[in-house]
């Protein structure tokens, strides 16, 4: 079965109370979406799809009749190529891993909230657009070769995962369920091996799925537009923090904070950073921005002007990942950095690697020339602290010292004014 051509995707409901489902149906119409029917049983489900033939169902586990809603999502996903979300209010393990086994797009919890029935929804109507796509050209292919028979299962099987999807229906309620954290990874100085300042570091805790690294959900976010919300609270939260352990321990802390290429794009960037370092109080000297060389392709006058109203701001920019991107010379002479940080890739065995020697010595150099701060990641031993020492590098941030930890770890240090030796 394929999607309706139609602009406006049209959603069945399946919900065995009234008032709920009532509700659901003028949530789903003030986003922009058409109810095709309410129904309350699987049968009836099944009917419904095979009559008005939707884009997308949303299906409670718990519905009348003989079967439930898994059992009904089974079918019409498998039968009739129909994707489905379940809605439920908060279910136990076992049920929801047999729900993942059905393929379905992810659930949607019980009260409704709107962010996260908008996001859930957009982003499975997207994956089953690109499904069925990629279905057809392996389809196409079949025609020349009847070998490619087990590679359209095999493909469909993967499509259907629905992991993609639970994670963004998780994350769009993550903030405000006080899932995310911010951690703090110590910015140590050469000079002193003393704590200087601090990276802001996201974290996610799901309490079903445990820890869920950045390089998993962050992509996520940056699909379904999570990213901008996100980054506007890990700014606010990192300042505040940085602003109070300023104040108790009379100390010029600094803290580094990442900005993606889709956040840095946003038309009213420079008022929020502006405006949340004036409402945390923090000196702007003591924010840095990290930009990464993904964002600084394309050299817009755009660009450069936020850039530079930035800098006007004294709002601190630090290019990440130094040395990884084929253009990097080409940015430090365009954009206006404070500091560059060496990527971890470089520091890692530094003291027995020729060809590291000379590149790292020679982005010491350069960085000393154009007056640029220098911060080495990812140092873990004590040879390649003390390398970096003698070639003048200013900051150092790594395992050597400590991971990224929670903020009352972090305060631990200050407050014994830990010195790393």
């Amino acid at each position: 079965m394929e999607l309706n051509t139609v602009l406006t995707p049209q959603i069945l409901i399946v919900e065995d109370e009234l008032l709920i489902a009532q509700n659901l149906s003028r949530k789903l119409q003030k986003l922009g979406y058409s109810v095709v029917g309410i129904v309350s049983s699987g049968d009836a489900a099944i009917s419904a799809v095979l009559e008005k033939n939707p884009d997308l169902v949303l299906m409670d586990i718990v519905i009348k009749g003989d079967m439930d809603g898994i059992r009904t999502a089974e079918i019409i996903y498998k039968e009739y190529g129909v994707p489905v979300i379940y809605i439920t209010a908060y279910a136990d393990d076992t049920t929801l891993q047999r729900a993942e086994q059905t393929g379905s797009y992810g659930y949607i919890l019980k009260p409704f909230n709107e962010r996260a029935l908008h996001a859930t929804i957009k982003l499975a109507l997207n994956k089953h657009h690109q499904q069925i796509e990629i279905l057809q050209l392996l389809r196409t292919a079949e025609e020349f070769s009847q070998k490619l028979k087990s590679t359209i299962k095999t493909t469909a099987l993967k499509l259907g995962g629905p992991s993609s999807h639970i994670l963004a229906s998780d994350l769009s309620v993550a903030l405000e369920r006080e899932e995310l954290q911010v951690y703090y990874q110590p910015l140590i100085s050469f000079r002193t091996r003393q704590i200087v300042g601090a990276e802001a570091l996201l974290r996610w805790q799901n309490p079903i799925r445990g820890t869920i690294s950045p390089t998993t959900f962050i992509p996520i976010a940056e699909e379904t537009g999570m990213i901008y919300a996100i980054g506007d609270w890990v700014l606010q939260e990192a300042c505040t923090q940085v602003q109070s352990w300023q104040e108790k321990f009379s100390m010029p802390l600094k803290i580094a904070v990442n900005v993606s290429a889709q956040q840095f794009n946003q038309e009213n960037l420079i008022e929020k950073i502006i405006k949340t370092v004036a409402n945390t109080r923090l000196k702007a000297e003591c924010l840095e921005l990290e930009l990464t060389e993904n964002l600084l392709v394309n050299d817009s006058d755009q660009l450069i002007e936020t850039i530079d109203h930035l800098k006007k701001a004294g709002i601190r920019l630090s290019i990440d990942d130094f040395g990884t991107g084929y253009s990097s010379l080409g940015y430090l002479r365009r954009f206006s950095f404070d500091s560059l940080k060496i990527d971890r890739s470089f520091v890692q065995d530094i003291t027995t690697t020729p060809d590291k020697i000379a590149i790292t010595k020679a982005i010491l150099q350069m960085a000393h020339h154009l007056n640029l701060s220098v911060i080495a990641e990812g140092v873990e031993t004590e040879a390649e602290f003390e390398f970096l020492n003698q070639h003048r590098c200013h900051l150092a941030q790594g395992f050597l010292f400590s991971p990224p930890v929670t903020a009352t770890e972090f305060e631990d240090f200050l407050q014994e004014n830990r010195c790393f030796v």
